[in-house]
This record gives C-alpha cells, structure tokens and sequence, in this order.
C-alpha cells in the first residue's frame, strides 16, 4: 500500500544578503541623532551660551584685568603702564605667602590701589629699611604683627611701601597677580620669586 505525502511545510522568509547570509535589523539610532536638525542646532546653541555664561561669571568674580603705572615693580613690571592679572581668591591675604605680588588698598590712602610684593607675613621678621642696611648703616628688625603683612616694590629707590605707612592689614589686600599681559606675550608668575634667609643670617 502506497503511503500519503507528507504535507508541505512552510518556513518563514528570513532576510538575506546578496552572500545568503542572513542580516539583523540596523541598531537604533542615539537620540540626539535621531531629533530634528534644527533642534540639534539649537541645543548646541544653548550649551554655548550656558558656557560662556559660566565663563564671564567665573572671570568677574575671581580675576579682573588691572592696569599699573610707575617705576616701584622695576624691573619685574616696566616703568610704563602695565596690564596684569589679578586672582581675588586671594583677597583679605587669603593663600597669600612671601614673595607673592599682590593688589591692595593703599592704608593711608583708601583710594589709591598699590601693586607691591610681599615681605613678610604675621610673625615674620624683616629688616624694615633693606637700603641702609646694604649700606652698612644701622636699621632695625620689624616683626609683623597678627592680621597684617610687610610689602616693598621690588623697585625701593622709587617705592612708597611699608617702609613709609606700617605693616599692610590683610584686609586690604584685594587679590594676588598671576600673570602681566603683554603685546606678545604673558608671564605667569607662578613660582616663589624670593628665597628663605638661613637661620643665623
């Protein structure tokens, strides 16, 4: 006795390559992709725009551009206007150590903004004229009492410091320079320009 056909059976099409091989489905696209061009375009506009604003925030509030004129930094500064960089985390003596550059109100003269280096902090011993005693004549030690610090121009021949008004209050002081600007180019001033006295000297 003959036996039936077996029935036909049906397999579901799959996709195939031009090889035969079968292909899976393209990945999703990432959302920023798959949005409008125009709202691309936008969000990128208003990433910008938040970071310049952060920018321009953090410029205002911790650095400002100041310009200084007169001989007192020679040769550090030039006798000639200068531009510099001013750090106000560094306000009220915060941070500040010897040897730094520093913008301040000057103390007998609230209105006058002096760019002077630091001497001497709260403790600190200085000689209180350096230009007599390199002449050999006799000056006198200072100690800088709590709150203040000691401040000269690096250029003394023409500098009002302390030598002339008394230890600065810390108070006073506005921010520490960082860097002068030039034509082109900048100097930072990112290392301790002075050296420690041995003990004994």
């Amino acid at each position: 006795m003959a036996s039936s056909p077996s029935p036909l059976r049906v397999f579901p099409r799959r996709n195939a390559t031009s090889s035969g091989q079968s292909q899976s489905p393209p990945p999703d696209l990432p959302s920023w992709a798959a949005a409008p061009r125009w709202r691309r375009v936008l969000g990128s506009i208003v990433v910008g725009i938040k970071l310049v604003a952060f920018a321009h925030l953090f410029v205002s509030k911790f650095l400002i551009v100041s310009q200084c004129e007169g001989a007192s930094m020679v040769p550090t500064l030039p006798g000639t206007v200068s531009t510099v960089i001013v750090n106000h985390l560094y306000s009220r003596g915060r941070g500040v150590k010897v040897g730094d550059m520093i913008t301040a109100h000057r103390p007998d003269d609230m209105d006058i903004m002096m760019l002077k280096r630091v001497i001497g902090m709260p403790g600190d011993y200085v000689v209180m004229d350096p230009m007599a005693a390199g002449l050999g004549e006799e000056t006198m030690m200072v100690r800088v009492p709590d709150g203040h610090c000691w401040i000269t121009g690096d250029n003394l021949t023409h500098s009002i410091d302390s030598r002339f008004y008394g230890p600065l209050p810390l108070a006073l002081v506005m921010g520490k320079v960082i860097a002068q600007v030039s034509m082109d180019r900048w100097t930072w001033y990112t290392e301790n320009q002075l050296k420690a006295v041995p003990p004994g000297e």
